[in-house]
């Protein structure tokens, strides 16, 4: 029926999602903004603390009157998810000369977890989703830093309370972790992608222990689909595959209105009212 977009460094914009709904017979098309696609290139730059805090929040208001309907992070290959909701300006400041020598994508720790604070509250006032890299990735990546967990005391905040936090890629390999956030914080869900994508032969073991703690009002879908068209086709393939799976092993514990519930839930409903989308 339609899909959210993340352009990485560019976001995508009204032509290119006008292009993407022509080749894709109609669908709808939504954006998101990353918010690294402003933090870094204004620290590669020499932009100070204050410059980089003003120019994510104005992005953001720009983003939201553009018709964006979330934003993203992707903390995890940066400086960690292990975020301090305490960090105040001035440790963002320091943290950006402390930091100089070091690559873009490893300064201003405290900067960025300042900024991704900020910006739960701003997303919750705009009505806007927060999309947050957890669990596996590129090698880029250093997986001691992506488990959500140390996502835990932001999501304790005001900000994060308020907002709207979706959990991408299920955490992989820490998709229990991600299942318990989604059960106890009331504005965190899980999403499911990426791991059909690299680990589809086990996808439905992996969403049935999402399904087995989760609330199914708190679970998203996804193909994280890049690169070529048919890893879209590919992965969502592979979920409506894991999703028979699942339901067959559930069958015996569950009513079918309760799996047919779900399923509406899971692979439509959750993503229109997260992201607040039109659609049949």
């Amino acid at each position: 029926a339609g899909m959210v977009l993340d352009g990485g460094p560019h976001p995508v914009r009204s032509a290119d999602l006008a292009a993407y709904r022509d080749i894709s017979g109609g669908l709808g098309m939504w954006s998101l903004l990353r918010l690294e696609s402003v933090i870094d290139p204004l620290l590669a730059a020499g932009g100070s603390a204050d410059e980089v805090l003003d120019a994510v929040e104005d992005a953001i208001a720009r983003a939201a009157a553009a018709g964006f309907v979330g934003c993203k992070t992707v903390l995890a290959y940066r400086t960690g998810l292990a975020v301090d909701p305490a960090a105040s300006v001035a440790q963002a400041r320091r943290s950006v000369t402390d930091s100089a020598a070091l690559p873009v994508r490893r300064r201003a720790k405290a900067l960025r977890d300042l900024v991704l604070r900020r910006s739960l509250a701003q997303c919750a006032d705009l009505g806007l989703a927060m999309q947050v890299h957890t669990g596996f990735g590129d090698s880029e990546i250093r997986l001691r830093d992506a488990d959500p967990i140390g996502l835990d005391d932001l999501l304790r905040t005001p900000e994060a309370e308020s907002a709207k936090v979706v959990l991408i890629h299920a955490a992989y390999p820490w998709h229990e972790q991600v299942a318990y956030l989604s059960a106890v914080r009331a504005s965190v869900w899980a999403e499911f992608s990426l791991v059909n994508l690299f680990a589809p032969a086990t996808s439905a073991d992996r969403l049935l222990r999402l399904i087995d703690l989760a609330p199914t009002g708190r679970i998203l879908i996804g193909s994280d689909g890049h690169g070529t068209p048919e890893t879209h086709w590919f992965a969502l393939s592979v979920l409506r595959d894991a999703w028979t799976e699942v339901a067959q092993r559930l069958g015996p514990l569950a009513r079918a209105s309760w799996l047919d519930d779900a399923e509406r839930a899971i692979f439509a409903d959750n993503a229109r009212s997260v992201y607040q989308l039109h659609l049949p």
